[in-house]
């Protein structure tokens, strides 16, 4: 079989072996995009400056998508190292713990604000990495609560503003009340068009005129008629 690096033609082999000793962290993933990250030093920061690395996530990642794509990537080459390796479990549960994983991301994005849920992923992920040290891959299918309510929860997404239950009724009857007030002499006698009102002039003192275009016959007969 092929090995990864021809796998890979667009990734540097020390990003394939860091990624499949799990020594590739969340804030590495743009690496597997750009041959110039590629080819830069990237400094992960320290564990006690975790704002610096909520920062940094924002950064590399300021929406769903720019995070999408390169993480399908990593699973990809995660999924290639254990498939080349003999371990067709492992690569299934790689594929199923990567839809399960997306389909949370993807649930999340559209409930909590992005900002928040970047956040998420990197510690989730970081976590992970010591799972898959031990061949253990199922974590990424299990959504983690307590990093959930610690900085997910608190930020869900506005609820789209709707107008007050009183609004829309009040427009149909400003509407009606504006129809209302045309004076009678002004409006059309429907019942004309229709051929029911025969008297002329107008009983009702309505104007016998097309209601379509206004000429002096029926709608019925509206040569503009469509």
């Amino acid at each position: 079989g092929k090995s990864l690096p021809a796998v890979f033609p667009s990734i540097e082999s020390k990003v394939i072996l860091d990624i499949v000793s799990h020594a590739f962290t969340p804030l590495d993933l743009p690496r597997l995009l750009s041959p110039l990250a590629a080819r830069q030093d990237y400094v992960a920061p320290p564990s006690s400056a975790p704002s610096a690395e909520h920062t940094l996530a924002l950064k590399h990642f300021p929406s769903f998508h720019s995070l999408l794509r390169p993480l399908l990537k990593y699973f990809e080459v995660l999924g290639a190292f254990a498939a080349s390796s003999g371990k067709p479990w492992e690569v299934f549960a790689i594929v199923r713990s990567l839809s399960d994983y997306i389909s949370h991301l993807t649930e999340l994005h559209q409930q909590y604000k992005w900002s928040a849920v970047v956040i998420y992923h990197v510690e989730f992920h970081t976590i992970r990495l010591w799972d898959m040290k031990s061949g253990d891959y199922s974590g990424w299918a299990r959504p983690d609560l307590n990093l959930l309510a610690r900085l997910v929860y608190p930020h869900p997404l506005p609820f789209p503003s709707s107008p007050h239950p009183g609004q829309h009724s009040a427009k149909l009857a400003s509407t009606k009340t504006k129809k209302s007030t045309l004076p009678v002499e002004q409006q059309i006698c429907f019942d004309w068009n229709n051929g029911i009102c025969k008297s002329s002039p107008c009983p009702s003192k309505r104007r016998h005129v097309c209601r379509a275009c206004e000429g002096d016959h029926a709608s019925t007969a509206c040569p503009k008629k469509t």
